[in-house]
């Protein structure tokens, strides 16, 4: 790496530092403890065996996060630049796979690795 795309990337680290220090973190905060309380009803739902309704919360509050206004704008904080796939935000595609078999599906981190906003 050369001292001009070093600097480039030293810009573009500014312009996301800048981008984020707008983000609502009381929103995303928020968005995390609603997380937690999504997955552990679908969870439920799964062991009494209410598979449909699991899915469809799955996939409905997926789109949820996807388009709240904190994320999107979080998610835009990076676009284009060389750390857009670092901070890239995933969601989980629940139309390949049902969200009550195989691995556990984390919507938000457990309990004790939660960001304290």
């Amino acid at each position: 790496m050369n001292g001009q795309n070093m600097e480039a990337m030293m810009q573009e680290m500014q312009t996301i530092q800048v981008c984020m220090a707008k983000v609502d973190f009381n929103a995303l905060s928020a968005l995390q403890e609603k997380a937690f309380s999504v997955q552990k009803n679908i969870e439920t739902m799964c062991q009494q065996g209410q598979r449909d309704q699991a899915q469809q919360k799955a996939i409905s509050f997926s789109k949820e996060v996807m388009s709240t206004p904190a994320i999107v704008q979080l998610k835009g904080c990076s676009k284009g630049t060389v750390m857009e796939k670092m901070m890239e935000v995933r969601v989980n595609d629940f139309t390949k796979t049902h969200v009550c078999d195989g691995e556990k599906v984390e919507f938000s981190m457990p309990q004790q690795q939660r960001i304290q906003w």
